[in-house]
């Protein structure tokens, strides 16, 4: 029989999953991908339906496994996307659909959290209620769905029912647990004081795993269904940004990773929760015990791009060829100077992030004329999104925490004239990661450790990323930026108070 000398990482994306096979030195060996549909039957829902991510997850594992074999997967591992309760019955089947992060339906629970528990939880968490987190999606149901709370026994996140399809085991790790804001970092335990307050049932809050623990091994039904070996080891798993945190190498004090997707995240390990950050960034536990990280959440990044093209061009869906063109712009953009000649982007189309955390917020175009290119809009828009980018740089800086190097990665890092003019604003010299699909990598990572292909120290060290040497920022261009940047602060503060006021 072929050695195992493979990890496998399951990685449940908000829109695909995403299945790679890697060898212990973080070589990718094969990888496959499926797509699963997202539901918004009203406005501010957006929910899933968790069958529909085990069948594409057992198609693409079997898809990667015709590539390697069975018998070379050593272990098998998982990120999932955070805060998406799975509400299973007493026959491990699902009561309603999953709400997704993005799901606003929440946001009366979330300001009644705020208005009577928000101490307990910037105790507990460091972090405000809001709808992003599990526990006011958790009321949600409680008051509006009562008929499938009253059917619950186990609560799950994601990654936690691909991990129960494959081996039956319940249960769940301290990052997605962390991202419920019912998890007590200090004792890794649940919050029962707290949820028994807010009259939660305390018996669906499933046993707490380390990430890198084995639970279970894959059963004989799991390997019908996807080429799997029947007792292949299956490790815990995170959370995606838990796990992108291992895979962009933000794991030592003073690294500080950006990855540019759909939206952006910008995370770094924190030794604490500071409280000058509470409300304005997020934190987290992290994969590696005993530790935590803060993110700061720009919910307007590659999303700002493909709307500004869609504006430019009127079409309604990007294909392929689109994004060529988006590359084209780009080529265009290299002269312009910081500015984009006076036109200026507020990225708030969905809201603002951090620091501001306010869905009051709207994108805003400030300087449009006539005679304006379509390379300069759109390196305007870029611009908008490096600022508030920034934002949360400053929100760690402010907390104590200085940062010596900068990751870059995601789908946009493939962006020349975006990274650049990114290093630019930051006024820091950025290194691209080589992989980008961060949070696969980094649950592949959690599968190595768990059965001692690597250590912990290994993830620590950063012995499997992989970036390019470091970029040097223009030192004119940072000046520029700063400027610009003082009256992009001035224009936020101007406008927040015009919209609050519509």
């Amino acid at each position: 029989m072929k050695e195992a000398s493979l990890v496998l990482s399951i990685d449940i994306g908000s829109t695909a999953v995403k299945v790679i096979a890697m060898t212990k030195e973080g070589e990718i060996a094969a990888s496959e991908s499926g797509h699963y549909p997202t539901s918004s039957p009203y406005p501010g829902w957006v929910e899933q339906d968790p069958e529909s991510w085990w069948e594409a997850a057992a198609a693409a594992i079997k898809g990667c496994l015709e590539t390697v074999g069975p018998s070379a997967i050593g272990a098998v591992s998982f990120s999932g996307h955070m805060s998406a309760p799975v509400l299973l019955d007493e026959d491990g089947t699902p009561v309603m659909p999953s709400i997704l992060i993005a799901d606003t339906r929440s946001h009366e629970e979330s300001a009644y959290l705020k208005a009577h528990y928000r101490g307990d939880f910037l105790q507990l968490t460091g972090n405000e209620p809001i709808d992003a987190f599990t526990v006011s999606k958790l009321l949600w149901i409680k008051r509006k769905r009562p008929e499938a709370m009253d059917r619950a026994c186990t609560l799950l996140f994601p990654k936690d029912y691909i991990r129960y399809k494959l081996t039956g085991q319940l249960g769940t790790d301290q990052t997605d647990a962390g991202n419920s804001l019912l998890y007590n970092h200090g004792n890794g335990e649940w919050a029962m004081e707290l949820i028994r307050e807010l009259d939660l049932p305390a018996h669906i809050f499933p046993q707490i795993h380390a990430s890198s623990d084995i639970v279970g091994y894959a059963s004989q039904n799991a390997s019908i269904a996807t080429g799997l070996l029947e007792g292949t080891p299956i490790v815990a798993g995170a959370a995606d940004m838990a796990c992108s945190q291992l895979g962009t190498g933000a794991v030592h004090a003073g690294t500080l990773a950006i990855t540019l997707s759909t939206s952006a995240q910008v995370v770094m390990r924190v030794s604490s929760i500071s409280t000058s950050g509470a409300g304005q960034v997020t934190y987290h536990p992290s994969a590696i015990p005993g530790t935590l990280y803060g993110m700061g959440s720009v919910f307007t990044g590659g999303l700002g791009i493909d709307w500004a093209y869609r504006l430019i061009t009127g079409k309604s869906r990007l294909a392929a060829e689109d994004y060529a063109a988006i590359n084209q712009l780009c080529d265009g953009m290299k002269t312009i100077p910081p500015g984009s000649g006076n036109i200026m982007f507020l990225p708030f189309l969905v809201g603002s992030g951090t620091p501001h955390f306010d869905a009051a917020d709207r994108a805003t175009w400030i300087g449009l004329s006539t005679g304006q290119t379509p390379e300069l809009l759109m390196h305007s828009v870029m611009e908008g999104i490096a600022f508030n980018i920034r934002e949360s740089m400053e929100v760690f800086q402010k907390g104590g925490h200085s940062i010596d190097k900068v990751h870059l990665g995601g789908g946009g890092s493939r962006n020349q004239v975006w990274s650049a003019m990114i290093g630019d604003v930051l006024g820091k010299n950025l290194s691209l990661l080589r992989n980008r699909d961060a949070s696969a990598i980094g649950a592949a990572m959690l599968a190595g450790v768990g059965t001692g292909m690597c250590s912990m120290e290994d993830i620590v060290s950063q012995k499997l990323i992989s970036t390019s040497e470091p970029a040097p920022c223009s030192a004119d261009r940072h000046r520029s930026y700063d400027a610009i940047y003082a009256r992009y602060l001035k224009a936020y503060r101007a406008l927040n108070e015009w919209y609050r006021n519509e």
